[in-house]
């Protein structure tokens, strides 16, 4: 397994009550995965994040990555072994900072030393790779990234994030900030770049057409822990509404997901379904 989470609990102070944002959550990652995360507002989703991540520690149970127990490793020795792309386009890059210099500094991620980052040869390499984003961020690599539309750094970080190979990445509602065509075009290079690096991926979203749509598994969080589990034709065969009517079994009435924007392409009465149905979420 490249992840492994075993009983982990985490409980935050808020005032003087106590919360449990996890609670003996249990999950387990296959090389290759893509699974995709949905649930209820303060389900413990980010939270879970967290935990993988290092930014911060669970009461108690253990993390495991490739076989490695990394329970106590802080945020920046697992840095090698994990990408992560956060919903705000701005933070996952060095605003004052060029296209060129942020790339190299993903390409340093986890390595020690300060040798020269930048030189003719990784220049050119740079640009081939950034090619493969098709944005015409190639032309761009001098440009600062404070002057990237939010599209565009959203999906430099994405391959910021994969620049080194890493055992897992964690997508935390990557799309979420951005314009539906933009939101659209950057998760279809997120699937292209996790494709070709065999990138093992959780991923966020609080769509629920996103989650159907994209990887091989699919799961559900609530109140700490994970209600559901569904992977290969199980979730292929799911709708949204299907999906909508098992978040109201496990006893999610009021959550605020949102509904998928190509459902409300369809027939008028998939639309008018779709409404009412974001109408109860």
């Amino acid at each position: 397994m490249i992840l492994e989470v075993l009983k982990v609990t985490k409980t935050f102070a808020l005032g003087a009550e106590r919360v449990t944002a996890l609670q003996d959550l249990e999950l387990a990652l296959a090389e290759g995965d893509f699974v995709t995360v949905i649930g209820s507002n303060g389900a413990g989703k980010t939270t879970l994040l967290n935990v993988i991540a290092g930014t911060c520690r669970p009461d108690r149970g253990q993390i495991k990555l490739a076989g490695r127990d990394v329970t106590h490793w802080p945020a920046h020795r697992r840095a090698h072994l994990i990408g992560r792309v956060f919903q705000d386009p701005l933070q996952g890059t060095a605003a004052q900072m060029t296209v060129a210099e942020n790339l190299a500094l993903a390409a340093k991620k986890g390595r020690r030393g300060l040798a020269p980052l930048l030189t003719a040869r990784r220049r050119k390499a740079l640009e081939e790779i950034v090619a493969s984003l098709e944005m015409g961020l190639e032309r761009r690599l001098s440009e600062k990234v404070a002057h990237l539309s939010g599209g565009e750094r959203q999906a430099l970080t994405v391959l910021m994030a994969v620049f080194t190979h890493p055992k897992l990445l964690l997508l935390d509602e990557h799309t979420a900030a951005l314009d539906p065509a933009n939101a659209e075009k950057v998760l279809t290079i997120t699937e292209k770049l996790v494709a070709e690096h065999c990138l093992t991926t959780l991923m966020v979203t609080h769509r629920m057409d996103q989650a159907l749509a994209v990887g091989n598994r699919l799961i559900m969080m609530h109140k700490g822990r994970v209600v559901l589990d569904l992977e290969g034709r199980e979730k292929q065969q799911l709708r949204v509404e299907d999906l909508v009517g098992l978040f109201r079994k496990v006893g999610i009435a009021d959550d605020g997901l949102l509904l998928a924007s190509d459902v409300d392409k369809g027939n008028g009465m998939m639309a008018e379904k779709a409404k009412k149905l974001a109408h109860l979420l």
